[in-house]
C-alpha cells in the first residue's frame, strides 16, 4: 500500500516527513512526501499528516550535511523554497539514492538521476530568482527612517535575501515583505535579522514615506528616463532579462502616485 506523508510547505515539515520514512522503515518505492493538503486522493493508499519536528528535521540536516557535504545541502534548502509542488518528493528521493551509497563523489552532481536532477533544476530556478532580486529589490524609507521593500518573488526567497542585506546595511532598520507569501524579513540595527509570517501586518500602502524619499524616487526616475536611448529600445529583451513580475515593485517603473493625483 503507499504511503503518503502530508508536510509543511517548510525546511522543517518536509525534513520530518523524511525522518518518519526512516524511523516507520517505509518502503521508500512506495511512500510520498506531499508538500501540503492538494485535495486528490489517491485509492487505496495510507495518509499520515506529519507535523513538524525540530529535533527530528535538525537530525535529518546534520545527516545531509555529514553524507553530502555543505554544497549539497544547501541546494536542497533552494529546492524547498520553490513554488513548485513536487520539491517534497524530488528532495526525499535524491535523499534515498545519495544514503544508498551508490554513486561516488558528489550527490548533486550525479544528474543522471531523474531525482537528483530534479532538485538541481528546482535550486537553480529559486537560486536565481534570489539572485536576480538582489539586484532588482527597491527600499523606500519611511517616515520613521525604516527601510521597506516588497516584492513579490515566485519562489520563497526572502531567507536568502536577507542575510545579504544584514550585511550589507548592519545599522539600518529594514524589511523586506513577500506580498503573496504574507512573509517579512526583519532586521533591526545592530540586530540578528529574523523572519515572520502576518497576516494583518504592515503593507506598503498603509505606510507613510517621507517627503526626501519622494524627491529622490522622482529623480531617479528622470535619471532612467534621460540614459534612455529611445531608438535602442527593445521591450522583448527587457523582458527577458527583467520580467513584468519584477518590474511592478521597482521604483523607476512605477508611476508617481502623488504627482498624477495633483495633476488630474
Amino acid at each position: 500500500m503507499e504511503q503518503i506523508f502530508i508536510c509543511e510547505d517548510s525546511q522543517e515539515g518536509v525534513f520530518t516527513g523524511i525522518y518518519d520514512a526512516y524511523a516507520l522503515k517505509c518502503d521508500h518505492d512506495s511512500t510520498y512526501i506531499q508538500v501540503g493538503e492538494d485535495g486528490n486522493l489517491r485509492l487505496f493508499a495510507e495518509y499520515r499528516k506529519i507535523i513538524p519536528d525540530m529535533q527530528k528535521a535538525d537530525k535529518v540536516r546534520r545527516t545531509i550535511l555529514s553524507r553530502f557535504g555543505e554544497e549539497c545541502y544547501e541546494q536542497f534548502c533552494y529546492a524547498l523554497s520553490s513554488w513548485e509542488t513536487d520539491k517534497g518528493q524530488a528532495v526525499y528521493q535524491a535523499v534515498v539514492e545519495g544514503l544508498k551509497g551508490r554513486f561516488r563523489g558528489q550527490l548533486q552532481d550525479h544528474l543522471g538521476n531523474s531525482d537528483v536532477r530534479r532538485v538541481f533544476e528546482l535550486s537553480r530556478s529559486a537560486g536565481n530568482e534570489a539572485h536576480h532580486l538582489l539586484g532588482f529589490l527597491r527600499f523606500e524609507e519611511t517616515t520613521g527612517g525604516v527601510l521597506f521593500g516588497e516584492i513579490g518573488p515566485k519562489n520563497n526567497v526572502v531567507p536568502f535575501m536577507m542575510p545579504h542585506f544584514a550585511d550589507r546595511f548592519p545599522k539600518e532598520n529594514f524589511i523586506i515583505y513577500d506580498k503573496g507569501r504574507k512573509l517579512y524579513g526583519i532586521h533591526q540595527a545592530g540586530k540578528p535579522w529574523f523572519m515572520a509570517k502576518l497576516e494583518h501586518g504592515p503593507q506598503k500602502q498603509d505606510l507613510e514615506f517621507s517627503e526626501e524619499e519622494r524627491n529622490i524616487q522622482e529623480l531617479f526616475r528622470y535619471f532612467c528616463r534621460k540614459i534612455t536611448i529611445k531608438e535602442r529600445e527593445n521591450e522583448k529583451l527587457q523582458r527577458q532579462n527583467l520580467p513584468y513580475r519584477f518590474q511592478e515593485y521597482m521604483i523607476e517603473f512605477v508611476k508617481n502616485e502623488q504627482k498624477s493625483e495633483g495633476t488630474k
